[in-house]
């Protein structure tokens, strides 16, 4: 037993050490008030970026019965977060023509943030959407596989000479 308390004595340190080390990081709500405070959201392009994650979002939401759409979000939504290095580094190149100041950094954070993530929710409730679809299917199915058991054997009882009455 001993041999198993070794390895295990050692992440516990591992965690511990990893857990004193976050506490002396600056905090996470610190992080994030300071991402808001220094975007300037009065830009144009910023405002439009946020409107289609609103409309893309309220789309996913009030879609959620058809399938196909549900599908052209997500694939929409992979496919710009599939290519969201190449934006960033797009953004890099050309940012003075259309901000005023450069918000893409080599590791695609603000991207990540204002662009990716979002995409990511809006796939989440797709993926869930889908999810719920298709346990109500499964339900429905299975429903109906019970039915036609029942169908079956009062078939069977009226054939083989017992009164069934039949509603």
């Amino acid at each position: 037993m001993d041999h198993l308390t070794g390895p295990l004595d050692e992440v516990f340190r591992d965690l511990k050490k990893k857990w004193r080390d976050m506490q002396e990081e600056e905090p996470l709500w610190d992080i994030i008030m300071g991402f808001i405070h220094a975007v300037d959201w009065t830009e144009n392009w910023i405002r439009i970026i946020l409107s289609c994650q609103l409309v893309l979002f309220i789309l996913s939401l009030s879609t959620r019965r058809r399938s196909i759409i549900q599908g052209l979000i997500f694939f929409f939504s992979a496919m710009v977060i599939f290519l969201a290095e190449t934006l960033n580094n797009l953004g890099s190149k050309y940012w003075p023509l259309f901000s005023k100041q450069d918000y893409f950094d080599p590791r695609g954070v603000f991207l990540t943030a204002v662009v990716s993530g979002p995409l990511v929710l809006d796939m989440l409730v797709v993926l869930v959407n889908y999810l719920l679809m298709c346990a109500a299917l499964l339900v429905k199915a299975k429903r109906q596989e019970l039915i036609q058991k029942v169908r079956q054997n009062k078939k069977k009882v009226v054939s083989d000479g017992e009164r069934v009455k039949i509603e």
